[in-house]
């Protein structure tokens, strides 16, 4: 299988027939609500083997939960288009209460709206996988890599990413979406999660979205628990089952902090702030 080894098991295989034999629509709830009643509660037993923070649950107050997406580059574009839209709506809410000046409001707001489009820039360290870069091209936005060093084990700092933010908002930049790093491609770095949560307190607009696609399945032992102590500040994040876990081609799972329905088009992972 060249790069990526072929790691089913025999469990795994059984399962794929299974799903095949009954080739359900699983598109949605509406389509398929067996499927999607099941999903929600596997992927809250995941959470919690992950030890992934309460607000991931589907059960908490935020309204969290997971869904098995394709691949990682599906699940980065898909969050990163949420992440988009959701900034866009937050700076840009129309204000008016009545309801005339209302419609004239919400045209004043879509124009400002196209116009922060073009200031959109997404960040993701030197190491992060090329998806973010991807995802960043068909949201239409800017792509900005942030430098790492050796000396720090080529993971992202907090003084690193409060540098970078700091220089693109002086440049006139408008960042709104960061991926960090749970083993990088390139060296399984670890990038510094307890330092960006507190960069994110100075920057609460930002989405940050932990790409854990390659070791994330480690979190599944006690002694890597520590891992995921800045996890409440973040977001979204996403695993690989197919890479360490033993499981079939492809099985990608994301958590968001806030998952509610699609507005007006745009994917169903939607937060409105």
């Amino acid at each position: 299988m060249a790069f990526y080894p072929a790691n089913a098991t025999y469990p795994s295989i059984l399962g794929e027939i299974y799903s095949a034999a009954f080739t359900a629509p699983a598109f949605n709830w509406l389509c398929s609500p067996a499927c999607t009643e099941l999903e929600t509660i596997v992927l809250d037993w995941l959470c919690n083997l992950l030890h992934l923070p309460a607000s991931y649950l589907s059960t908490s107050a935020t309204g969290g939960g997971g869904v098995i997406q394709g691949s990682a580059s599906e699940a980065i574009v898909t969050v990163m288009i949420a992440a988009r839209e959701q900034f866009l709506r937050r700076r840009c809410r129309p204000q008016a209460k009545d309801l005339l000046a209302r419609t004239a409001s919400e045209v004043e707001a879509e124009n400002e709206q196209w116009r922060l489009r073009t200031r959109l820039v997404a960040l993701g360290s030197e190491m992060s996988h090329s998806s973010t870069q991807k995802a960043a091209m068909i949201a239409g936005v800017h792509y900005e890599s942030i430098p790492v060093d050796a000396a720090d084990e080529f993971a992202l700092t907090g003084s690193g990413l409060t540098e970078a933010l700091q220089n693109l908002t002086r440049r006139g930049w408008e960042p709104f979406y960061l991926t960090v790093t749970l083993g990088t491609t390139s060296t399984c770095a670890v990038d510094h999660f307890k330092e960006i949560a507190e960069v994110k307190r100075q920057f609460p607009n930002v989405w940050i979205h932990v790409d854990a696609a390659y070791a994330g399945a480690a979190l599944l032992l006690e002694e890597y628990h520590s891992l995921t102590d800045g996890f409440g500040a973040f977001d979204s994040f996403d695993v690989n089952m197919h890479k360490w876990l033993l499981t079939n081609f492809d099985a990608r799972y994301v958590w968001t902090v806030r998952y509610l329905p699609g507005h007006e088009g745009y994917v169903s992972i939607w937060t409105d702030g």
